[in-house]
């Protein structure tokens, strides 16, 4: 072969190398996300997954990572692990996902998490508040940003005495998230709260007339709740007759302070009930939450946005910052540079814990009240907790 031959040979494989190169950093990031995107929680993945995608357009409209665009993969998890977890191994051997986003609740959660430790993936659970995902269950692959149980316990405690609460009632789904915060809100009651019995019902029930008569029946002031999403519904509208809501103090978990609870319930949401909300829309802080809004008030059509997209916008958000901390999106980098990590978040500065992997996101509690001019009953007496 001459000497140009040769030249040219060269000058060929590394263009083609070159090339190859760069098609590579253009391919864009994918993001497994995983929601319940039907059914009667379907509002809860709608959200998180509106937050999902604001924080995506954000950061292609402005160039992507590291000049890569990123990518959003949505299955849905039907609240159920088996089909969570189906999803998830789908998205990693067919599509090469490698960095995921939900489940939304606490039992899908932990089965993907399983999943993601056997695989070396990273997972990011934004909304499932169960200790035990970063608790028993901790591992290096694994991040929850919503505030674990153990903390929504201390919380709650200091709600009820706030409330004038004595003796307590405890009802709602039979599930990890309900059982871990009675747990904690057991462990941290003290000789000031009593409790009365504890009325669970399964995750998918439709009728709970027999839950409210025993609530009604029960000589406990103060009932605890966590049935969400079209279940409190469905159960604030088969107990509002019986006068359950006038004879009993409330406090409610699961984010029910949020707009689309309000919305849907109407009139029938309890006046006075306290709740929790990651997010309000009528909250006055400071101007990056206002720009928040303002996008996600655009991308859902309404200036009454819902509280479920600022939990899988920050999730997007830890790892857009971990990739480019990293210089790459392969797990074990993106991974180590999520430990220690802190973003600037609507709702001011978040860290993820580089020993818990948790960030304990801050939360809103008030209580349930009708404010003139409004079309919905918003939260009122609201406090940011942190």
């Amino acid at each position: 072969m001459s000497l140009r031959n040769t030249y040219t040979s060269i000058c060929g494989a590394f263009a083609a190398t070159l090339l190859a190169g760069t098609a590579m950093a253009q391919e864009p990031i994918k993001l497994g996300v995983i929601l319940p995107i039907s059914g009667g929680a379907a509002y809860v993945g709608q959200g998180i997954g509106d937050g999902v995608r604001l924080a995506v357009k954000e950061i292609n409209d402005a160039g992507g990572v590291k000049g890569r665009k990123l990518e959003i993969l949505l299955r849905d998890e039907q609240l159920k692990p088996d089909v969570s977890l189906a999803a998830a191994k789908e998205l990693i051997s067919k599509d090469g996902v490698k960095l995921f986003i939900g489940p939304a609740t606490s039992a899908t959660g932990l089965a993907v998490s399983e999943l993601a430790r056997e695989e070396k993936v990273v997972n990011i659970s934004p909304s499932a508040k169960t200790e035990a995902i970063t608790g028993e269950k901790l591992h290096d692959y694994i991040f929850q940003l919503a505030p674990t149980t153990d903390i929504d316990g201390v919380r709650s405690v200091e709600i009820l005495k706030k409330m004038g609460a004595k003796s307590i009632c405890f009802t709602g789904f039979d599930y990890a998230y309900t059982k871990d915060w009675f747990k904690s809100i057991r462990a941290n009651m003290g000789s000031d709260l009593t409790e009365a019995g504890e009325f669970l019902v399964p995750i998918n029930a439709t009728d709970y007339s027999a839950t409210v008569t025993q609530l009604i029946a029960n000589s406990c002031d103060t009932v605890i709740g966590t049935m969400y999403g079209g279940g409190f519904i469905s159960f604030v509208k088969q107990a509002t007759p019986f006068g359950l809501f006038q004879s009993k103090k409330l406090l409610w978990g699961s984010n029910t302070g949020d707009y689309a609870v309000a919305k849907a319930l109407g009139a029938d949401f309890p006046e006075g009930m306290w709740a929790s909300s990651a997010d309000i829309w009528y909250y006055e802080g400071s101007d990056e939450h206002k720009k928040y809004q303002e996008g996600l008030a655009a991308l859902q059509g309404r200036k009454e946005t819902d509280m479920w997209p600022i939990t899988g916008y920050n999730a997007v958000k830890f790892l857009a910052a971990a990739i480019e901390k990293a210089g790459t999106d392969e797990p074990k980098a993106v991974r180590d540079a999520l430990e220690g990590l802190t973003i600037s978040s609507p709702l001011g500065d978040l860290t993820i814990d580089p020993k818990t992997h948790r960030a304990g996101s801050p939360e809103f509690y008030g209580q349930v009240a009708t404010v003139p001019g409004e079309a919905v009953k918003r939260l009122t007496n609201v406090q940011l907790v942190r």
